[in-house]
């Protein structure tokens, strides 16, 4: 189990480090979600990433089938145990999810869920998203020794948030800079341009009664600079 063990976080490290490079950070979650299920011997894992609108931006879950999914209805929103993990911002570990007073409803396609443990996901003091996994295969339900290593997957999930929202930001930034330097140029070009069109303005002005012929290509060129 410890080379197993051993071999499953390296995948999860080298996926978060990954993110940077292949920029999928929901590929990078769902790396991540897989292992913790896997390491943690839970039947069901997922991970969740709010937004600002009472729902989820991202939501990643592992043994739920597609089918399965389709059959329980739209994403789950902000409220419930996963709304109070993401207010109180502080690890869950219970024997029976269903006897807490923060456990409101699941729909009626939902998997039935009984010993939970979720954590969240911090940047600091933020909360970023949340982390949870449910009934255990093996008996006697989730350890301190399982909180603390989903403690562990949340830190890299925590990496791989940022460094997405960091790229993001460069990239928007970025497109900032390109747009502020076209503007430039093109606000140095046509001022250029203007600045042509009024000396060759003056030029033919000055020879249309000394040389009408030079006028006329003046004013020619002024029709092709404009």
């Amino acid at each position: 189990m410890g080379e197993d063990r051993d071999a499953v976080l390296h995948a999860v490290s080298s996926a978060v480090l990954a993110v940077t490079r292949h920029l999928s950070v929901r590929e990078v979650l769902q790396v991540i979600v897989r292992s913790a299920r896997r390491l943690l011997d839970a039947r069901y894992a997922a991970l969740g990433v709010p937004d600002d609108e009472g729902a989820f931006a991202e939501f990643v879950a592992e043994g739920i089938s597609d089918e399965e999914w389709d059959a329980i209805g739209p994403m789950p929103r902000q409220h419930g145990m996963l709304g109070a993990m993401l207010r109180e911002g502080a690890p869950v570990r219970l024997a029976d999810i269903r006897r807490d007073h923060r456990f409101e409803y699941w729909p009626r396609a939902h998997p039935v869920l009984k010993d939970f443990l979720g954590v969240p996901i911090r940047d600091g003091e933020a909360v970023l998203g949340i982390i949870f996994l449910s009934n255990k295969r093996s008996p006697g339900g989730f350890t301190e020794a399982d909180q603390d290593l989903l403690t562990m997957f949340a830190a890299h999930a925590a990496i791989a948030l940022t460094n997405a929202r960091l790229y993001e930001r460069g990239r928007e930034l970025a497109l900032v800079e390109e747009r502020t330097r076209m503007a430039r140029e093109l606000h140095d070009a046509v001022t250029q341009k203007l600045f042509s069109l009024r000396l060759t303005a003056q030029a033919a002005s000055s020879l249309v009664r000394r040389d009408p012929d030079r006028a006329l290509g003046e004013l020619e060129r002024v029709d092709r600079l404009t």
